[in-house]
């Protein structure tokens, strides 16, 4: 792990905390703008409205000439259209891209926990016939070619929360999870037979990606500037536009704090770039925020409790709660 340097990400090391399992802390005393880590896409899509003008492998500006010509949604740039990768994950869910277009079963392109699901049965997919130097796209390769960058694995993925079995794995509401098992049941037909997991299987995913997902933003300075994507995440607001959804188990591993000393934001190539925000000490953790700070304590922890499935005690929320 590091901030930015030839020799990689070394800025944090893991440690435990008792009462939210991993945490990561500063190997070193860090200056504010150090990069802590920069990791690629393990899965992710575009919102709707982001279809027509973004590369489904990369996110980068693509137009309808890149087009998929069987399901009418999915467009690939010229990078990601010659990947094999990405197209082997484009060909595992096509078909159930061009059935969600036609609202089959009352379902749209706007489920947009759905769209991720088929995209990581599609990686898993994928995974399961190639070797480890085969999982990187055209997206995390061109990525890496700019800076170091971590591509994590199915191992990677299949390590975070879901929420499902409680403990060490988390605990959604029975009442979340219930509404997942209806999209898994949901996903069970729309799925390429050779991609298919079992419902409970796809639960786990699903609160994997529940509790561990990233909001996707652009900045549109760094669109003008860059030609690509950018922005701030974790709902933080900031001017940054929603793009998509998307998991980055290496990110995941930053523990929430309503009072951050790091953040993340999203580059050009998708990637997800977490950047300490103020001065760090050795030894300090180092969090990020899940939700917009902005927000007040009763809604940061009511946005907290829904989604991410904890009651925030941090120093802010308890110093506000008189």
């Amino acid at each position: 792990m590091g901030d930015g340097g030839d020799g990689g990400f070394d800025a944090i090391v893991a440690s435990r905390r008792d009462d939210a399992g991993e945490a990561m802390r500063a190997s070193r005393d860090l200056p504010p703008g150090t990069l802590l880590v920069r990791v690629a896409p393990f899965a992710a899509v575009p919102y709707p409205d982001e279809m027509r003008r973004s590369c489904h492998g990369c996110f980068r500006a693509c137009g309808a000439e890149r087009e998929c010509g069987a399901c009418g949604v999915a467009r690939l740039c010229a990078s990601c259209a010659g990947c094999e990768t990405t197209k082997a994950y484009h060909a595992y869910e096509c078909h159930a891209l061009a059935r969600l277009r036609d609202g089959e079963r009352g379902l749209t392109l706007a489920h947009n926990d759905l769209r991720l699901l088929l995209r990581v049965l599609s990686v898993r997919r994928r995974h399961r016939d190639v070797v480890a130097s085969s999982y990187a796209t055209a997206a995390s390769d061109a990525a890496a070619a700019s800076g170091d960058v971590i591509v994590d694995d199915v191992d990677a993925f299949d390590a975070l929360m879901s929420g499902v079995d409680g403990g060490d794995d988390g605990e959604l509401p029975e009442s979340s999870i219930a509404m997942l098992h209806e999209v898994a049941k949901q996903a069970k037909f729309l799925v390429a037979a050779e991609a298919r997991a079992s419902v409970d299987a796809c639960v786990r995913t699903l609160g994997r990606l529940q509790l561990n997902g990233f909001e996707m933003t652009a900045s549109a300075s760094e669109e003008e500037e860059e030609g690509g994507r950018g922005g701030g995440g974790g709902g933080g607001g900031g001017g940054h536009r929603p793009i998509g959804v998307g998991v980055y188990p290496s990110a995941a591993m930053f523990n929430h704090d309503c009072a951050p000393n790091a953040a993340q934001r999203f580059d050009a190539f998708g990637c997800v770039r977490v950047e300490t925000t103020r001065r760090v000490r050795k030894g300090e953790e180092l969090t990020i925020p899940y939700v917009d700070v902005m927000l007040g304590r009763e809604e940061r922890r009511g946005k907290l409790r829904k989604n991410f499935a904890f009651e925030c005690a941090c120093a802010r929320c308890e110093r506000e709660a008189g």
